[in-house]
Order: structure tokens, then C-alpha cells, then sequence
């Protein structure tokens, strides 16, 4: 029954942004999950695309995503910068959360019309960038959301030229173990976006999960898997 609620909270599909080829994806370790991945129409120029990773398995984890995603939502059009929301969304965090529960953030605000990309990294790992001089993070971020009442947030920006492509991801992709106990890891992420530089957005994110679960080889995945991918497509 939870799992059916959490399922309901979350997109049914991808956002359809102008200018822009989107895929989302995320999986539950277990019935329900501690990853959010949503989208939020900002207006006619800016759609955002989320992924966050809330700390800890299972219901409480799977009820401190869906306190996230609602917050996130209420509070997006009464804030001014992406600082000023990652300054909110952590208060209400703190205050509302459990101690020692935090969570995890990226916040891609998408520009519909040249490419631009306004990015709130709160304690997450950076985005890749793929494009054709390689693949490149981003700049780190601020820390996780909720682990202290007062902590200030940075907003980043990012312009992507056609073809290029955004990729936003939870560390169950990269920490997902074989057999043998080792990690996928961000370098095998990187090669494979690197090959995939110039496909579609769902191409290229099925093909990273298939080459996640292909490592695994029936492994018991130990995390969610959550995947977000944005292509700038032609003018």
C-alpha cells in the first residue's frame, strides 16, 4: 500500500520542456523507497527537474521524501533565489525532521529558451556534464538539507549547448556492488556517458541502468536507484 501511495506521489512520465529531452528514472531497493524524483513547472521559461536522496531505508525514509517533495512544491514560487529555497526547505527540514535524518539535493531549474541551467546542490553529488569535450561535474555543492537550522546555500549556473546533456543521479548507482563487493563507481558512470554522447535522453539513461543491474549480476541491490537526464536539443 505504500509503495502504491509513493508511486502515485512521484511523475508518471517525464516533463515535456521545450528545447530540452528529458528521462527519469528511479528504484526502490525495497517496498518503498528514500529517492524523490519530480519535476515543478516553475512558468513559461523554466522547468525544474529534482532528485533527492533522503537519508536512511524503508517508511521513514520513504515519509521524509514525500514531507520533501510537498515542501519543495508549496515553497518554490514564494522564493526569490535558489539559495533563499534551500535556505527554507532546510529550516522546515530541521524542524520537522528526525535527528540524524538529512537529505540530499539537486535542483535543476531547466531555461526553455537558451540552454541556461540554475543548479541547487545541497549535499548531493555534483551533476555530470557531458559534452564534447568530455565529461565534467559540477562545482560542489552545500551541505545536506536538515542537519542544522542555519546553513546558507549557494545557486549555480550552467549553460549546455545543443547536444550536450545533463545527468543527475543518487549514489545507488554508483555504489551498487557485484559478487565480488565492488562499487560500480563514478569513473564506469563517466566512460559510459562519454559513449553515449549524442543519443537520446532515455537511450541514454536505459542504457545506464542496464549497465548498473548487468554489474550487479543479481546482487541484492542495498540502495534506490534514481537517474535524471536532460538533453539540449537544437534550436
Amino acid at each position: 500500500a505504500g509503495r502504491a501511495v509513493q508511486q502515485a506521489l512521484m511523475p508518471a512520465r517525464a516533463p515535456v520542456v521545450p528545447g530540452w529531452d528529458i528521462w527519469m528514472y528511479t528504484r526502490s531497493a525495497n517496498e518503498v523507497g528514500g529517492d524523490l524524483v519530480d519535476y515543478v513547472p516553475i512558468d513559461a521559461a523554466q522547468t525544474a527537474v529534482v532528485l533527492a536522496d533522503v537519508a536512511g531505508k524503508g517508511l521513514s525514509a520513504a515519509l521524509l521524501t514525500a514531507k520533501l517533495q510537498a515542501t519543495l512544491r508549496a515553497l518554490v514560487g514564494e522564493c526569490g533565489s535558489l539559495a533563499r529555497l534551500g535556505e527554507c526547505v532546510n529550516q522546515i527540514m530541521y524542524r520537522d525532521g528526525v535527528r540524524g535524518r538529512f537529505a540530499t539535493l539537486v535542483w535543476l531549474g531547466l531555461n526553455t529558451a537558451d540552454g541556461g541551467v540554475r543548479v541547487l546542490n545541497a549535499g548531493h553529488m555534483p551533476p555530470l556534464v557531458v559534452s564534447p569535450t568530455g565529461v565534467e561535474p559540477l562545482p560542489r555543492g552545500s551541505m545536506a538539507l536538515g542537519m542544522v537550522p542555519a546553513a546558507a546555500f549557494t545557486e549555480q549556473a550552467v549553460r549546455l549547448d545543443a547536444g550536450d546533456v545533463i545527468v543527475a543521479y543518487s549514489d545507488g548507482v554508483t555504489e551498487m556492488m557485484n559478487a565480488s563487493r565492488e562499487f560500480f563507481g563514478e569513473q564506469r558512470l563517466r566512460d559510459l556517458l562519454a559513449a553515449q554522447r549524442g543519443r537520446d535522453a532515455a537511450v541514454i539513461g536505459q542504457t545506464v541502468v542496464e549497465a548498473v543491474s548487468t554489474f550487479a549480476a543479481g546482487t541484492p541491490a542495498h540502495d534506490d536507484v534514481s537517474l535524471v537526464v536532460a538533453r539540449r536539443l537544437p534550436s
